[in-house]
C-alpha cells in the first residue's frame, strides 16, 4: 500500500507575537484594577469606622452596694428564704413602678429631670446570691448626674420596703387562736360520730378491700372471672382441635412433643442414610443387603410407631380438653350462686360505706380548715424575725474616667475589618473578572492523497498504515475506524485493561464485556435470550444469518444460570434494561470505576475490535473471523491484513475463541 508523489502539502501557523503583548497589557491592566479595588474598599471602610469610634461620646459608671442581712439563723427548711427574697427584690429594683417614682422623686428633691424611659436605660443591677449583696449600677455621659440618681434611688426602695412591712396585732392574732378552738371541738365531735357510726355498722375502712363483706365479694368475683377466662380458652383450644382434626391434620398433646420429636428426628436420620445409600447402590442391591434391609424395617417399625403414637396423643389431647371445659363450668356455676346470695348483704353494705365517706370527707375537711388557720398564724408571728435588714456597704460617688468606649482596641478592630473587607472585594473582583489565557501556536498541515482513488479506499490505506505504524511502536491506541461504529480513532485494549474492566462491572457489566469477548457482535447483544445458553456445555447459540455456537467464560455461565432461574421462558438476557444508546455509556461507566486512564476512549467498537485483533494475532483467516465474531464487512477486514500474525495460519477449530480474563 503506497501514495502517489503527487502530494499537496499546506502549512498552517498561528503567530501569537501580537496576541501576547495584548495579553500582557490586558493583565497589566486588570492588575492595576485590583490595586484600586483594594485599596479604595480598605479606605472607605477603615474611615467610615474610626468616624464611628471616635464620635461615640464617653459613657461614666457609679456604683452602690447593698446587703442583706437576717436576725437568727434560719434552719434547712427556711433555707430558700433569703435567696428568694435577693432575687425578689432585686428584680422590683427595677420595676416600672420603682422607676417611675425615682423620676418624680428626683424632680421634687434634686432637680433632675429624667424621663423613666432614659432612667429604665441608665440603671442595672447585678446580685450575688452567695454574699446575699446586690450591685447598683448608674451609667451615663454625664457624671454628675449619676451621684445623686444612685442616692434617690436607694432611698426611695428602703422607704417603700419599710412601708409595705406589714406587723400583725395581737387582735389579729387572739381572732385566730378562737377559731382554732371552735375548729377543734368540731373535729372532737365528727370523730366520735364517726367512730360510733363504723362499730355499729363493722366498716373498718373507706377501702373497699378492707372490708370484709366486699372483699369477698371481690375475691367471688375475681375467681369467677378467671372461671369464665379458662372455659373460654378451653372451648376456642377444643375448636382448634375439632378444626384441625377435621381438615385431617394430626394435632399432638404438648407433654408429647418432645417424646414425638424424638421418634421423628429418628425417622428422617434413617431415611437421610438411605438416600446417601441410594446414591451409591441400586435398588436390587439395597434389598439383597442385610444391612439396608434392617435399616428399612427399622425404618417401617418406627413410622408405625410415630403414627400410633401420634393418634393416641390426640385422643388424650381431646379428652384433656372436654375435661377442662367440663370442670370451668362446673365452677362458674357455683361462684356464680355464691355472689347471688352476698349480693343483697352487699347492697347495704355500699349505702353504709358511701355515707361513712361523706363523714370522712367532712371530717378531712375541717382538719384543712384547722391546718390552714394554724399555718396562717405561724406565719403571721415569723414574719418579722425573717424581715432582711438592709444596709449599703458601699456608697455612690461620682466617676472621674469613663467605662466606655475603648478607643484604641475598637480602632484596631476597625483596621482588621477593613484590611479583610479590602481582601474580599479584592477575591470578588477576580472571581469576576478573570484573567484570559491567549490561544497556543499551532501548525496544521493537511496531506491530501491521489485524487485518482476513492475515498473508501484512501479512508482504508491510511487506517491499514497508521495500524501498521502502532502496532511496530508497541503502542495502546490505533486511529481504526471501524466501519461506521466510531467516528473517533479506536483504542486497542489490553488484557489488563479488558480483565480490570470485567473485574469493576456489575452484573450487567460483566455480561457485556464478556459475551463481547466471547464472539457476540454488538449488535447481536440484546437479542440473545437465556435458552439459548447451555450451562451445561458452557455455551451460547446465536441464532441470525450467522448462527454459530460459542464457547463462554465460566463467570459469564454462573451470571447467566442465576437469572434463567428466576426468568420466564423466552426471557431475553438484558431485558429492557438497556438499549443501543446506552451500551458505550455502560462500558465508559465501568472504565472510569475501575480507574482506567482515558475512560472516554472505551467504548462497545473498541472491546470489538480487541477482540478481532485478538483472533487475528493467533492467525484467523480474514474470511473465517465471521464464523466466530458474526459479520464484519470487508472494508473493517481489511484493516486487520496489518496486524502481524506470526507466519501462523490457523483452522477456526484450533482458535482459541474466549478473551483471557482472568
Amino acid at each position: 500500500m503506497s501514495f502517489n508523489d503527487n502530494v499537496k502539502v499546506t502549512p498552517s501557523q498561528f503567530v501569537a507575537g501580537n496576541i501576547d503583548s495584548q495579553a500582557e497589557q490586558d493583565a497589566k491592566a486588570l492588575q492595576t484594577q485590583k490595586w484600586w479595588v483594594l485599596g479604595i474598599t480598605f479606605l472607605v471602610v477603615l474611615v467610615v469606622g474610626m468616624i464611628w469610634v471616635w464620635t461615640r461620646s464617653p459613657v461614666y459608671q457609679s456604683q452602690a452596694i447593698i446587703h442583706f442581712s437576717y436576725g437568727q439563723q434560719v434552719n434547712s427548711e427556711q433555707a430558700a428564704v433569703p435567696t428568694e427574697q435577693i432575687t425578689l427584690n432585686n428584680q422590683r429594683l427595677t420595676s416600672n413602678r420603682v422607676i417611675e417614682a425615682l423620676s418624680l422623686r428626683l424632680l421634687n428633691q434634686s432637680y433632675l429631670s429624667i424621663e423613666p424611659e432614659a432612667l429604665a436605660a441608665m440603671l442595672s443591677t447585678e446580685e450575688n446570691l452567695n454574699s446575699r449583696i446586690v450591685s447598683l449600677y448608674a451609667s451615663g455621659e454625664e457624671p454628675a448626674v449619676l451621684k445623686p440618681v444612685l442616692e434617690q434611688w436607694i432611698s426611695l426602695y428602703l422607704d417603700q420596703l419599710t412601708q409595705e412591712t406589714v406587723s400583725n396585732t395581737e387582735e389579729t392574732i387572739s381572732e385566730g387562736q378562737e377559731q382554732l378552738v371552735a375548729l377543734e371541738a368540731k373535729i372532737a365531735e365528727q370523730r366520735r360520730v364517726i367512730e360510733q357510726y363504723s362499730e355499729e355498722n363493722n366498716i373498718i375502712s373507706l377501702e373497699r378491700d378492707e372490708n370484709r363483706v366486699l372483699a369477698k365479694i371481690k375475691g367471688m368475683g375475681a375467681a369467677l372471672d378467671e372461671a369464665e377466662t379458662m372455659q373460654a380458652e378451653a372451648e376456642a383450644e377444643l375448636d382448634s382441635v375439632r378444626q384441625s382434626i377435621n381438615r385431617g391434620e394430626t394435632v399432638i398433646h404438648p407433654e408429647d412433643q418432645r417424646r414425638m420429636d424424638g421418634l421423628y428426628s429418628s425417622i428422617t436420620e434413617i431415611e437421610s442414610q438411605l438416600a446417601l445409600l441410594g446414591q451409591d447402590y441400586t435398588e436390587a442391591y439395597m434389598d439383597l443387603d442385610p444391612a439396608i434391609v434392617g435399616q428399612k424395617r427399622k425404618l417401617a417399625g418406627l413410622q408405625e410407631r410415630y403414627d400410633e403414637a401420634e393418634l393416641a396423643s390426640q385422643q388424650r389431647y381431646l379428652e384433656a380438653l372436654q375435661r377442662t371445659v367440663s370442670t370451668s363450668q362446673q365452677k362458674q356455676a357455683q361462684l356464680q350462686s355464691d355472689l347471688d346470695t352476698l349480693g343483697k348483704d352487699a347492697q347495704v353494705f355500699n349505702q353504709k360505706l358511701e355515707e361513712y365517706g361523706r363523714m370522712m370527707n367532712s371530717l378531712e375537711q375541717l382538719q384543712l380548715q384547722f391546718q390552714t388557720l394554724q399555718d396562717q398564724l405561724i406565719q403571721t408571728e415569723v414574719q418579722n424575725p425573717y424581715q432582711p435588714k438592709i444596709t449599703v456597704l458601699e456608697q455612690p460617688f461620682e466617676p472621674g474616667y469613663p467605662v466606655s468606649p475603648n478607643y484604641w482596641r475598637d480602632s484596631a478592630i476597625v483596621l482588621g475589618v477593613a484590611a479583610l473587607a479590602g481582601v474580599c472585594a479584592l477575591l470578588l473582583f477576580s472571581f469576576i473578572h478573570r484573567q484570559r489565557t491567549p490561544p497556543a501556536t499551532m501548525t496544521s498541515y493537511h496531506v491530501v492523497p491521489n485524487a485518482g482513488m476513492t475515498l473508501e479506499h484512501q479512508r482504508a490505506m491510511q487506517e491499514g498504515l497508521a495500524h501498521q505504524q502502532n502496532a511496530q511502536l508497541g503502542h495502546s491506541k490505533t486511529p481504526l475506524q471501524l466501519g461506521q461504529q466510531s467516528a473517533e480513532p479506536l483504542r486497542l485494549l489490553s488484557e489488563q485493561d479488558c480483565q480490570a474492566l470485567f473485574k469493576a462491572s456489575n452484573r450487567d457489566g460483566k455480561l457485556v464485556v464478556g459475551l463481547l469477548l466471547c464472539g457476540v457482535a454488538p449488535e447481536e447483544l440484546l437479542l440473545l435470550r437465556y435458552q439459548d445458553v447451555d450451562v451445561q456445555a458452557g455455551t451460547l447459540t446465536v441464532a441470525g444469518d450467522y448462527g454459530r455456537i460459542l464457547r463462554l467464560h465460566a463467570d459469564c455461565l454462573i451470571l447467566l444460570n442465576k437469572g434463567a432461574a428466576t426468568a420466564d421462558d423466552g426471557a431475553l438476557i438484558f431485558s429492557e434494561r438497556l438499549d443501543t444508546s446506552q451500551l458505550d455509556q455502560l462500558v465508559v461507566n465501568i472504565a472510569h470505576d475501575a480507574g482506567l486512564p482515558f475512560p472516554d476512549q472505551f467504548p462497545v467498537a473498541a472491546i470489538r475490535h480487541t477482540y478481532l485483533t485478538y483472533l487475528v494475532k493467533q492467525g484467523a483467516r480474514l474470511n473465517d473471523i465471521e464464523q466466530v465474531a458474526g459479520f464484519v464487512s470487508p472494508v473493517t477486514l481489511s484493516v486487520y491484513r496489518q496486524v502481524n500474525r506470526n507466519g501462523n495460519t490457523l483452522d477456526v477449530s484450533q482458535l482459541e475463541t474466549r478473551f483471557p480474563l482472568v
